[in-house]
């Protein structure tokens, strides 16, 4: 689990379903690169959102795919 700001937004739509990348600051000013997935539960993918993201890295430690982006206050 992850918490921090939405800084960058790459993402695609195909339908109802949205593909891509998000930038992430956390709350240790570190920055992550997130994969949103078709498979991916969100309330929100747009800059400048606090939000908590619940991930799972895929073989590569270094590619970590969202399973859910909630809201954070």
């Amino acid at each position: 689990m992850v918490i921090g700001t939405i800084v960058a937004a790459n993402i695609s739509v195909m339908g109802k379903k949205h593909y891509g990348y998000l930038g992430i600051e956390t709350e240790d000013n570190e920055h992550i690169k997130v994969k949103v997935t078709a498979f991916t539960k969100y309330d929100t993918l747009d800059p400048g959102a606090r939000v908590a993201i619940e991930l799972e890295s895929v073989g590569d430690t270094e590619l970590l795919n969202a399973t859910t982006i909630s809201l954070q206050k």
